[in-house]
């Protein structure tokens, strides 16, 4: 399958999977934009993810998508889930993935997660147990995207009526893994497709989560940093590469869309990583890929929106 993967790096440099996106996500394109500012020049990834489809799949990767049986039906929920459409009229087992709290009983014993579970507004009792426990934890939609309704809690606050109120149904309790560089909040995004490492780069942010934030190049190192700390940006404006694979033509894209489709920062300097860290997270991308490649999709535990 074509991943997306977003990790996190504790202070003792210690790898957590964040989340798993399916379908088409972003991250060639972003990559593709971190090269140019670092590298000064194309870094080839679009040609590389074309020859791993023909020469593992036998088909073009535009063919290797159209030929996912899901992709129509995930293409609407991930709009329902912006709140910008109606849910899919067909339901595919394999949207199930979309539920963080699945992904999270698929992968536990396979990589690191942080600890997470299900906060039921019936029972503040188990929250506040984990809250008061983790100190400081993330409630997050189980289908979320862009950060929407992310909240850093810090002690047993959810016996306050005001706040349980604001998160209500389908929401997780996960444990709050410090992942910064500097004064920035990072998590790095990489791809993996047909038992392959394609590429990654990192999203570095001034807010409490790093959803499209400033992009930067990845480079191994001796210790965990920024190249350069002050760091100059440079914006683009053109239609992503994702863009024309998923909507077509631009007429067909929501209208919503258009900053994530079209726009990012990029840092004109390198986030680096420790060699070995570098090289774990390849390998832990490539072991999710395959492991999602082999899922019965039938199987699976049934998602919150069943």
């Amino acid at each position: 399958m074509y991943l997306g993967i977003d990790f996190l790096i504790d202070p003792e440099l210690k790898l957590y999977v964040s989340e798993v996106n399916v379908g088409l996500p972003g991250g060639a394109q972003e990559y593709e934009r971190v090269h140019l500012v670092r590298q000064g020049r194309p870094s080839g990834i679009f040609a590389k993810i074309e020859e791993t489809s023909l020469r593992v799949h036998g088909k073009s990767f535009r063919d290797y998508l159209a030929s996912l049986p899901f992709l129509e039906s995930l293409k609407s929920l991930k709009i329902w889930m912006d709140g910008q459409g109606s849910f899919p009229a067909s339901f595919h087992p394999a949207l199930r993935l979309e539920d963080k709290w699945v992904q999270a009983q698929i992968l536990n014993s396979h990589v690191p997660l942080p600890e997470t579970m299900i906060f039921d507004p019936r029972d503040p009792a188990a929250a506040d147990s984990f809250l008061t426990r983790r100190q400081k934890s993330v409630i997050k939609r189980r289908l979320g995207r862009g950060g929407r309704n992310f909240r850093i809690m810090e002690g047993p606050l959810l016996r306050d009526p005001v706040a349980l109120g604001a998160v209500g149904q389908n929401f997780l309790l996960q444990e709050y893994i410090e992942s910064k560089v500097g004064r920035y909040t990072f998590s790095i995004r990489a791809l993996a497709f047909a038992g392959e490492f394609m590429c990654m780069y990192a999203n570095l942010s001034t807010r409490a989560h790093s959803n499209h934030g400033i992009l930067a190049y990845i480079s191994p190192g001796d210790r965990l940093k920024l190249e350069e700390a002050d760091f100059q940006t440079e914006s683009f404006n053109q239609r992503s590469w994702e863009a024309g694979l998923w909507f077509g033509p631009p007429e067909n894209e929501p209208g919503y869309l258009r900053h994530n489709l079209y726009e990012d920062e990029a840092a004109r300097t390198a986030l680096i990583l420790p060699a070995v860290l570098y090289q774990a997270l390849t390998v832990m991308a490539v072991k999710i890929e395959r492991l999602y490649e082999g899922f019965d999709f039938s199987a699976l535990p049934p998602a919150c929106f069943e």
